[in-house]
């Protein structure tokens, strides 16, 4: 079977591991002083990092809508078999939810909530392709083992500086003042 398998830009492979994997993305929106921009297409994290370290406001994200993922979905399925598209956590966005909504018109793409984001998201999508790769699983069968495994992936990182979690709301000024001090 020719599966096909994508993602959102959230898992955050490096343009290397998604052409080694055959893997394409579907960008989130990065939202700029109230103008929308594609992630990793029209706007790339050091654009975000150099716009706040010269004092701008903190960027927010919008989700995938479902005509973003009509178009990409349609695209994507051209020949293949199936498609298994991975999403940031439904905890985090309604990506899971307007992928569902559209892949429900279909009866062989299948949509994993990767139940995280990042390199987390990344490992489930490399492994989903390796895989896709051998050729011998249903879209079904490559998305349940991945549902099954995602629990057992998890992202964790650490910040040198508070400030960008202090002005997402994530930290107190006192907190970060203080984790600084340290």
């Amino acid at each position: 079977m020719k599966i096909r398998i994508t993602s959102d830009s959230t898992c955050d492979l490096t343009p290397e591991l998604l052409k080694r994997f055959s893997v394409d993305v579907s960008p989130l929106y990065i939202i700029k002083n109230g103008k929308s921009y594609r992630d990793m297409v029209d706007i790339t994290p050091q654009d975000i990092f150099d716009h706040v370290s010269a004092g701008g406001s903190l960027c927010s994200t919008a989700a995938v809508s479902e005509a973003d993922y009509e178009e990409f979905f349609a695209r994507e399925l051209e020949g293949y078999d199936g498609l298994v598209h991975f999403t940031i956590s439904s905890d985090m966005s309604s990506c899971y939810q307007n992928a569902c909504i559209v892949a429900r018109k279909y009866k062989n793409i299948e949509v994993v909530d990767s139940r995280n984001l990042s390199s987390a998201q990344g490992l489930l999508v490399m492994e989903a392709a390796e895989m896709a790769a051998q050729g011998d699983k249903t879209a079904r069968e490559i998305a349940d083992a991945m549902r099954a495994l995602a629990p057992k992936v998890d992202a964790s990182f650490v910040v040198d500086r508070l400030e960008y979690l202090r002005k997402g709301g994530r930290c107190s000024a006192a907190a970060a003042l203080g984790a600084n001090l340290l």
